[in-house]
């Protein structure tokens, strides 16, 4: 068993390894997060954390006490995210290389997301046993399952763009004369019920398991800061314009989560 890990060091080994073989990187057409959209903040985090894990794997190889037991974690736990890390790549390559997203390599990746080729700070000898010790059980938790908190972050994003609807809705309705609001509801309740079985399926989702990354530490606490955030608010322009934006594909909120080119 442990001559099989050994002969699998290199191929773990060369996730952080910045070499192009003479190519010249490519340039992104964009660098950093992109907050605003949360499906590539989700698989940007994502990328950054695989990235992570694969530093701390190849700094463990360099300690042979804890290679065999570092392998034996990491290897079936990178079989298991493999697509789910490979559609995250080719999806952020898009995003950052455009139409030269085909040619988009790991490191390319990384320098677009300003990760480091290194674990910083530095861990001492104490923090780096700690860390490859506690290795196996770390990729066991929920976080490091990118396919499942990918398919949460998807029902974060419906559920919150649910709220968001129902909020402004809300709102606009005591801030437009009677006529406006008439059509307002009108459009609201044909919304609401092409999307309030989703919304629910989402929100019980939710209900069952809470993403990693999200902004609040439940449901109902996402919710209440929506509730108090000022930017769902508008004058009557803003809410005439949300009226006829119901009547639009892009506010099913199945397009929440969309790849950009899957959500015109």
């Amino acid at each position: 068993m442990g001559r099989l890990l050994a002969s699998l060091a290199l191929a773990v080994a060369a996730s952080p390894v910045f070499a192009l073989d003479g190519q010249a990187p490519l340039q992104p057409q964009q660098a950093g997060y992109a907050f605003e959209q949360s499906r590539v903040v989700a698989l940007q985090r994502f990328l950054g954390r695989a990235h992570g894990i694969s530093l701390l794997v190849s700094a463990c190889m360099d300690r042979p006490e804890y290679l065999d037991a570092a392998l034996a974690a990491y290897i079936p736990w990178r079989e298991r995210q493999e697509s789910a890390i490979a559609a995250a790549q080719k999806e952020l390559a898009r995003h950052y290389f455009g139409s030269r997203a085909g040619e988009a390599r790991w490191p390319d990746l990384v320098r677009a997301l300003n990760l480091k080729n290194q674990l910083e700070p530095a861990p001492g000898a104490a923090d780096l046993a700690a860390a490859c010790e506690t290795l196996p059980l770390a990729l066991q938790r929920p976080r490091y399952d990118f396919a499942a908190q990918l398919r949460l972050q998807a029902s974060l994003a419906e559920a919150t763009a649910g709220a968001e609807t129902e909020l402004r809705w809300r709102w606009c309705r005591e801030h437009l004369d009677d006529a406006s609001r008439l059509v307002l509801d009108r459009r609201y309740d044909v919304w609401r019920e092409i999307n309030a079985p989703r919304q629910k399926q989402a929100e019980a989702a939710l209900q069952g398991e809470w993403p990693f990354d999200a902004p609040a530490d439940s449901l109902a606490a996402w919710q209440d800061l929506l509730q108090r955030d000022p930017l769902l608010r508008g004058d009557a322009a803003a809410c005439e314009a949300f009226s006829e934006s119901l009547k639009r594909p892009q506010a099913a909120l199945r397009k929440a989560f969309l790849p950009t080119e899957l959500s015109p």
